[in-house]
């Protein structure tokens, strides 16, 4: 029981302490979270930090946001962006010329918001001061360089070249206000004047001058409008004498012109005739040019390449011819060289020879057949052979033996060593 007890007053202890702890940051962070508004800069100055340019300060800026201020180490400051009207009047400024002028203007000013324009001189100069006099700083120093200005100017350029005036005030203030801390964003002159009239007296002046300015150039303009009346009607007249001349050389052109187009007409209608006659002769001759080559084509089709063709066969012919009788010599000559290398071996002599036997026994019964007339046969004696068949058989044998002698070949024996019939095939 006691121990449930003591576990409950242990979490009490636990979340009392987290409450406390976290009242405590809030309360810290509110003494020292500081905002910064968009119109405005936060100093905290107290710390030393280093600027882009080497110099070590005491102080750090915030332009908008939030910045969290060190206890008791920082202090905090603030410094309005705000833009300061600055309605100034100056009496009795002097001018160039010392002639005392009144001057009314407005510029509007403000504190500088960026580092190196002028920012850490606001924060030297203006930390601390009411706006009372930050606006009083600020319009001492415009109202210094307008006296200074207007010291150089004369009332008549003061007050007729305003935006010269109004632009060397604000080059001037400019660097002068950047020095104390501010910028200026417009400065206008809204009024210009002096107690001793003398602009008065100078705009009496200008508007006489003008007013005798008016009336000369009224003058001038009604003598020009006369001349200008008189000149108009000589330029009339002019004009009326040149229009009619004008139309008498227009209808002189005109026929001229008619006589000119009616010649070129006749001279274009003769080109015409010419030309077309040129061109028919050209179609006559370009007509000739196409039959004379559609009968070179016709010539060269049934004369020159049938012609080139049978040329060209026989060229091939003869070639043909050419290698068949070179092939045949060819072949010819391996045949004879055979038969030269059988002949020499003797194995081809007694075939030769009973090749060639029939044509000498056909030579012989010719020579026989030529020079032996028989008109009537009686045989006469006891019976035996004839002696002009003798002679005969003689003369055959003395042949045989004649080639024998000059060839070396018994035709004798070859015919004994062979049967007809064999012989007869081989010889076929």
């Amino acid at each position: 029981m006691n121990n449930v007890v003591m576990y409950n007053i242990d979490w009490t202890l636990l979340i009392s302490l987290v409450l406390i702890g976290l009242g405590v940051i809030l309360f810290y962070l509110k003494i020292n979270m500081k905002i910064c508004e968009p119109n405005e800069i936060l100093i905290f100055s107290g710390k030393k930090r280093k600027l882009k340019s080497g110099e070590v300060v005491g102080y750090r800026i915030i332009r908008g946001g939030m910045g969290l201020r060190t206890p008791i180490l920082e202090k905090v400051s603030r410094l309005s962006l705000s833009s300061i009207p600055l309605s100034i009047k100056i009496e009795d400024a002097l001018s160039n010329g010392m002639i005392p002028i009144n001057l009314a203007a407005i510029a509007h000013v403000k504190i500088a918001s960026r580092e190196g324009n002028g920012l850490e001189n606001a924060v030297e100069r203006l930390l601390g001061k009411s706006s009372t006099e930050i606006e009083t700083i600020a319009r001492s120093t415009v109202e210094g360089i307008l006296r200074g200005v207007l010291a150089t100017f004369t009332p008549e350029e003061a007050n007729y070249r305003r935006i010269d005036f109004e632009k060397n005030v604000y080059d001037k203030a400019k660097g002068e206000l950047a020095n104390l801390g501010f910028t200026l964003d417009s400065v206008k002159i809204e009024e210009l004047n002096d107690t001793q009239g003398y602009l008065e007296a100078v705009g009496r002046q200008r508007n006489a001058m003008v007013q005798r300015d008016a009336r000369i150039k009224e003058a001038e303009s009604e003598a020009e409008a006369k001349i200008v009346e008189a000149t108009s009607k000589k330029k009339a007249a002019d004009v009326e004498f040149q229009s009619q001349v004008a139309i008498e050389e227009f209808e002189a052109g005109f026929r001229n012109r008619k006589a000119q187009l009616k010649e070129k007409t006749h001279t274009i209608e003769a080109v015409a005739e010419y030309a077309s006659k040129i061109e028919e002769l050209k179609q006559q001759d370009t007509l000739e040019g196409i039959k004379m080559n559609v009968n070179m084509k016709k010539f060269n089709a049934e004369i020159v390449i049938p012609a080139e063709a049978e040329k060209k066969a026989s060229e091939m012919k003869a070639i043909g011819k050419a290698s068949f009788l070179k092939e045949q010599g060819v072949a010819m000559a391996d045949a004879v060289k055979k038969m030269r290398a059988e002949w020499e071996n003797g194995e081809s002599k007694e075939l030769f020879m009973l090749h060639i036997l029939p044509n000498i026994v056909e030579s012989v019964s010719k020579v026989i057949g030529d020079n032996l007339k028989v008109d009537k046969l009686v045989v006469m004696g006891n019976g035996g052979i004839p002696s002009h068949v003798g002679d005969v058989t003689s003369s055959v044998i003395t042949f045989l033996e004649q080639i024998k002698c000059a060839t070396g070949i018994d035709l004798t024996n070859i015919v004994g060593d062979k049967k007809s019939l064999p012989m007869k095939k081989e010889l076929d």
